[in-house]
């Protein structure tokens, strides 16, 4: 069949595919180029699913090892963000399974992190946005998976329901009933938390 025009990939799209091919030519130092363009993408959905920055290095680092070894596996044709963010979320899934019994050890005490505020005059300011952060990454890791992942990827992220089902390898309409599941529980654990302080 011959290419239409809708089919051709995108320039960021060929200039990708063009490292791989260097990389699986012998070309290590393309890989970098690869790892530059989605690193930030991987820590951030990374962070989102594990919280703790130790977890989130082990992950990142363990994603570009894992990929840099299948690359050859890579579909060229297909965009290699979507086969990036599944292996993501699969190192984040073994990497929370070998923590699981830390986290229900330790199930209410919080990592201890540096204060985010730039130059916030205002102290409280800082207090209180933390701890509706807490607050969301609690309401969410009460997920079920499934439904943590689809918001995570959806609502948090920022990607798109097609997207969102080539990532986690099932239908849209999946996606979306997950979605709506998932904010439903999230508001039913959000008002039950706000009741139970007030």
């Amino acid at each position: 069949m011959s290419r239409t025009p809708d089919t051709q990939p995108s320039p960021e799209a060929a200039e990708v595919a063009s490292l791989v091919r260097q990389t699986l030519g012998g070309d290590s130092a393309a890989f970098e180029g690869v790892m530059l363009r989605f690193e930030r993408r991987v820590v951030r959905l990374a962070t989102k699913l594990l919280g703790t920055p130790e977890d989130v290095q082990d992950a990142a680092q363990e994603v570009f090892l894992r990929a840099y070894k299948y690359l050859h596996r890579l579909d060229l044709e297909r965009p290699i963000e979507p086969w990036l963010m599944r292996m993501t979320i699969n190192v984040c899934r073994n990497i929370g399974r070998k923590r699981q019994r830390r986290w229900s050890t330790f199930t209410d005490s919080e990592p201890a992190t540096a204060p985010a505020t730039g130059k916030s005059c205002d102290p409280h300011a800082g207090v209180v946005e933390e701890q509706e952060r807490e607050m969301l990454h609690k309401v969410l890791r009460s997920l079920p998976e499934k439904e943590r992942l689809a918001i995570t990827l959806r609502d948090i992220e920022g990607l798109s329901t097609p997207e969102v089902a080539a990532i986690l390898e099932t239908s849209e309409s999946t996606v979306r009933s997950h979605i709506s599941r998932g904010r439903v529980h999230m508001k039913d654990a959000i008002d039950a938390m706000m009741g139970g302080r007030k």
